[in-house]
């Protein structure tokens, strides 16, 4: 289902000749340095971001080789946090393999995250439009942030769609938000467009996380990333929130008690359809509020609301 709605994405620039470019733009004299960089590319991955990336640009009528730079800043910095998050959540596997730092090492993994972060910034600054660089750095200290704000309420699980929420936007969304505005940046397009591109990105990537949330605590056989590690990290994902409301006294229970496999051992058999249908439908109101910011706009495009479908198909037939 997800890769015939992505065919039906045909740009020449997510072919083969994407990939490639990808790891001529890791290459590097240090060895290990290419190796993991390889390795976590050739994991492969739906190019999510890129695609959206291309995808305004086309519409909006951006040079492709303003654009192509562009996206392949993106998707290598995404990589970039990948490897980041992986070393800092212990994440053991991820696309069906085990993470770059089970492999080589949390070290090499970090120093090779910060060399394709690197690579990113090398890209976007070959622009040579200063704009696009501050947003790019404004977006990577939001990510950040996100990112230690999880960990600072990972030490006891809550119950706060608020916390979460802000923590989601920061940490995956405002990617999405910046592939959404960046082309728009490059292109000078006004106020109001500017806004309408912001909110659809930022609205597709609360869905993202959202439905990526849901799939760790609905997993299926065919899933590439770790079950359940949601809950052994201690992160008060939007399904969990919704079950900690019904039962308050399960959370102040998990909360007493340290070991992580035994809290997802307690917590899995309490997680039914109606948390996970809940949660579904938080995802759906992000997604539609994404295709109900472009609709009637210049923006609006066939290719823009399929993101959204791509997106909430992932859930499709879990519970």
């Amino acid at each position: 289902m997800i890769l015939d709605l992505f065919s039906v994405i045909n740009l020449a620039d997510m072919d083969i000749e994407f990939e490639n470019g990808l790891r001529e733009l890791n290459s590097s004299s240090a060895v290990l340095t290419e190796r993991i960089g390889n390795y976590i590319l050739d994991s492969g991955g739906k190019r999510l971001r890129p695609r959206l990336v291309l995808l305004i640009a086309n519409k909006i009528g951006l040079a492709r080789e303003v654009a192509l730079p562009l996206a392949y800043a993106v998707e290598l910095m995404h990589t970039a946090s990948l490897l980041h998050d992986d070393v800092v959540d212990g994440t053991k596997m991820r696309r069906s393999r085990p993470t770059a730092n089970q492999v080589f090492g949390d070290k090499p993994a970090l120093l090779t995250g910060d060399f394709i972060s690197a690579s990113a910034m090398e890209l976007i600054f070959g622009l040579k439009d200063i704009r696009i660089a501050v947003e790019l750095v404004r977006t990577i200290k939001k990510m950040a942030e996100g990112e230690l704000k999880e960990l600072e309420f990972a030490e006891k699980f809550h119950r706060s769609t608020d916390i979460y929420f802000d923590i989601i936007y920061k940490k995956t969304a405002v990617l999405f938000e910046f592939c959404a505005t960046a082309p728009g940046i490059l292109a000078n397009l006004g106020d109001t467009e500017m806004g309408t591109l912001s909110a659809y990105g930022r609205n597709i990537g609360m869905a993202f996380q959202i439905v990526d949330d849901i799939i760790n605590l609905a997993p299926k056989n065919k899933d590439t990333k770790d079950a359940y590690n949601d809950i052994t990290e201690g992160k008060s994902t939007l399904p969990l929130i919704y079950l900690f409301d019904k039962r308050p006294d399960i959370m102040e229970e998990l909360n007493n008690n340290t070991d992580p496999e035994d809290r997802k051992a307690k917590l899995i058999p309490y997680i039914d359809r109606d948390v996970l249908h809940k949660s579904t439908m938080a995802a759906r109101s992000f997604s539609d509020k994404a295709i109900s910011v472009i609709y009637n706009t210049p923006m609006d495009a066939d290719e823009l609301r399929q993101i959204a479908e791509i997106i909430m198909a992932q859930v499709d037939g879990r519970f």
